[in-house]
């Protein structure tokens, strides 16, 4: 596993080494730590079957772990009951009493800890009110929507303060609109509260919104941690690299070469320059076959314009996505296409790149189209175990 500065084992809340088995014996987890410390929201992020849910549950007390630790709050509760550890969890399936109207939902858990009358009404008004559930207080949740449902859950969750947050996939049933206000409050919230939070989701876009750090997981396997930022600019391994970022990132085969002072990388007749010499942590790696990321933002129309720097490199249009403030151009180039080791074949047999043309760009699938690369900005990997060997420096 890659990542930041691992959290101080003080305050922490999460899992520390954790292996989870299912009940044929296969590995759910392996030896997964996961630790958020007060008031830092954690994401995690994975493909469906990854384990991204087996971790909140093995948090919560509703999985049993075969190996490994169990922290809220810096303290170990492996061995506590799930109502002890004190936790507020959103499952990704709501379950709402369905014999209480929405108020009596929301409060439920502070009245079953017997809180004063007076608090329960004052949190009540004000989760109410950043929820947006008012009209809804005195209505049974089969008459909800799923979206309510998930908003009334939230508000169950948020109300009162916890050891810890345990939300998974608490945006899923929410529209674009509702979805981007709703991150706001669920961040408002958690760092108000000064505890943790783990946010599980397959939505890359809710995780860089929301967190501090992202975890992201693969086959029950901690493949990075880190920030928003190094996730996307450092990915540990091609699977992050495909995996972060949207549109995702171009892979094309190039070999590299040097001549005096100069480095690039040769695709069938054309050569990328990295216009620096080699840099140290390739210099092994001088004629040998690489693959080579470009995100999206480094694939220009050059008919638009192009700088100094950049390479051009006819591709023909594939996909075109009108986003009405850009246009996401797929494009095919003449290259084999790259499959990351371990995940699904290409789409075809020619490499593809992402662009993110003006709105305005009149191509049309089938276009040919002059790219502008920038390769400076270019990310080395391994064809054979897809670590990555060399990312651009950060401008």
């Amino acid at each position: 596993m890659s990542g930041s500065a691992s959290t101080p084992r003080e305050g922490a809340t999460g899992l520390d080494s954790v292996t989870v088995l299912a009940a044929d014996g296969t590995e759910v987890l392996h030896d997964v730590t996961l630790l958020a410390g007060p008031a830092e929201l954690m994401a995690i992020l994975g493909p469906s079957g990854s384990g991204k849910s087996t971790v909140l549950r093995a948090i919560a007390g509703l999985t049993p772990i075969q190996s490994g630790d169990v922290l809220v709050g810096g303290r170990s509760v492996r061995e506590l009951p799930t109502h002890e550890r004190r936790l507020a969890m959103v499952s990704e399936a709501p379950a709402l009493m369905s014999f209480l109207d929405v108020g009596h939902n929301v409060t439920w858990g502070m009245q079953a800890r017997h809180r004063p009358a007076p608090e329960i009404e004052d949190r009540l008004r004000s989760r109410s009110a950043l929820l947006r559930l008012g009209r809804l207080l005195s209505r049974r949740p089969g008459g909800l929507s799923a979206g309510e449902r998930e908003r009334v859950a939230l508000g169950r969750a948020l109300i009162d303060v916890p050891s810890a947050f345990l939300l998974d996939e608490p945006l899923g049933h929410l529209d674009a609109p509702e979805r981007v206000r709703m991150r706001r409050v669920v961040a408002e919230v958690v760092r108000g509260a000064g505890v943790p939070a783990l946010f599980v989701t397959h939505d890359q876009t809710d995780a860089l919104a929301l967190a501090d750090r992202v975890a992201v997981v693969r086959a029950g396997r901690v493949v990075q941690l880190d920030t928003p930022h190094a996730l996307y600019r450092r990915p540990v391994d091609l699977f992050v690299a495909g995996f972060v970022g949207t549109p995702a990132i171009g892979l094309l085969r190039g070999h590299l070469v040097s001549s005096g002072d100069w480095a690039g990388f040769r695709i069938g007749a054309r050569v990328l320059p990295l216009w620096r010499p080699v840099p140290p942590e390739l210099r092994g790696s001088v004629g040998r076959e690489l693959v080579l990321g470009l995100r999206p933002t480094d694939v220009q129309d050059a008919r638009v314009g192009s700088d100094a720097q950049s390479v051009r490199l006819p591709g023909t249009a594939a996909v075109v996505e009108r986003m009405g403030s850009e246009t996401l151009v797929t494009l095919t180039v003449d290259a084999p296409a790259v499959a990351a080791p371990g995940a699904d074949p290409p789409a075809g047999p020619q490499a593809r790149l992402s662009a993110r043309f003006p709105a305005h760009t009149p191509v049309r699938v089938g276009d040919t189209v002059e790219l502008a690369l920038d390769s400076t900005h270019v990310h080395v990997f391994d064809p054979v175990t897809g670590r990555a060997l060399w990312h651009p420096p950060d401008d």
